[in-house]
């Protein structure tokens, strides 16, 4: 019997390839829709174009003028890039070299939202086009939450391109006894009940109803991050917002990756995992468990740790960098 007569014998058949519409793709809000709410003090997005639609980069050059480090940041599911600002603000104090760039992810701020599952491959497309832009061949990477789980898969095949990696407060761990019996039936199977499962999972990222602060305007004018406005204007301008927010986290990218982060943890990496104390999303033990060696944990903060402990975070992430340096600074 032939090897093709064994492949047919054998039920082996290829997918046929998702039929693809002239736009496949739920468009992003405008920047005029975003500067009309928050004003133009934020860092103006370029944008870069795909099938698979639309992705807004964001890019702070060093401040010393001379770009020594790249480093990528990658944002979490809700918040979208510009929620991680200020911990680049902080980084580039730390290290004027440093040339840092963020991007919101698919279906976040002012990035499209593609019409197919939000499975891993699709983000990690992201990354390297983001990476071809600004031609760069590898960086050092952050990800902060789902980002975090994004990172951990991107590094496994993709050793070369990630010069160090820190997981800030990462997804990918979570605990499923921590949803409800209507979340996990959700999850499982939300045929007809799309609005539903999408309002369960919004619920469960808020931890409740989503509280603005009255001051918002005023902060956002000056430039400041108010995460909670940035997540509203998301919900009311985004059309496909929450239906990314849904399809990443059913896609098995928020929990049941503990294979994925054994993997990454035995990786011929610098690497670094910063935790809040109080966040139950990723915990010390379940890193330790895995083989993790170097987990820093930040007392008294929560998940938010990358938003309220700035200051400890940055100084953290840049002492793994000096370690890496020391060891590689003739490679770099």
């Amino acid at each position: 019997m032939s090897v093709t007569s064994q492949l047919y014998s054998a039920g082996v058949t290829l997918p046929r390839r998702v039929t693809r519409e002239h736009k496949n793709f739920i468009t992003a809000p405008s920047y005029e829709s975003f500067t009309s709410r928050f004003g133009d003090a934020f860092p103006k997005p370029q944008f870069l174009e795909s099938d698979l639609g639309t992705t807004a980069l964001y890019e702070l050059p060093p401040p010393s003028g001379q770009p020594k480090r790249h480093v990528l940041m990658i944002h979490g599911a809700n918040t979208p890039a510009l929620g991680l600002l200020p911990l680049a603000k902080q980084l580039q104090a730390l290290d004027p070299d440093a040339h840092v760039v963020f991007f919101d992810l698919w279906g976040h701020g002012l990035s499209s939202t593609p019409l197919v599952a939000h499975t891993p491959h699709i983000f990690h497309l992201q990354i390297f086009q983001v990476l071809g832009f600004m031609q760069w061949t590898s960086a050092h990477m952050l990800g902060y939450s789902f980002g975090g789980s994004m990172l951990t898969q991107f590094a496994l095949y993709n050793l070369k391109v990630v010069l160090s990696a820190a997981l800030l407060a990462p997804a990918g761990l979570l605990r499923k006894h921590l949803f409800d019996e209507r979340l996990q039936g959700l999850l499982d199977d939300s045929t007809g009940r799309e609005p539903e499962a999408i309002d369960a999972v919004l619920g469960f990222l808020e931890g409740g109803p989503l509280v603005v602060p009255a001051d918002w305007q005023e902060r956002s004018k000056r430039g400041e991050v108010v995460a909670e406005a940035f997540r509203e204007w998301e919900l009311k301008e985004h059309v496909g917002y929450p239906h990314s927010v849904l399809s990443m986290f059913r896609e098995d990218n928020v929990y049941g990756c503990e294979d994925y982060f054994r993997r990454f943890a035995q990786l011929p990496l610098s690497k670094v995992a910063v935790l809040g104390e109080l966040d139950d999303v990723c915990k010390e033990d379940q890193l330790v468990d895995l083989g993790f060696d170097n987990v820093e944990v930040i007392q008294q903060a929560g998940h938010a740790v990358v938003r309220t402990e700035v200051g400890e975070v940055a100084r953290i992430v840049y002492e793994m960098w000096t370690r890496y340096w020391l060891v590689n600074e003739n490679h770099q």
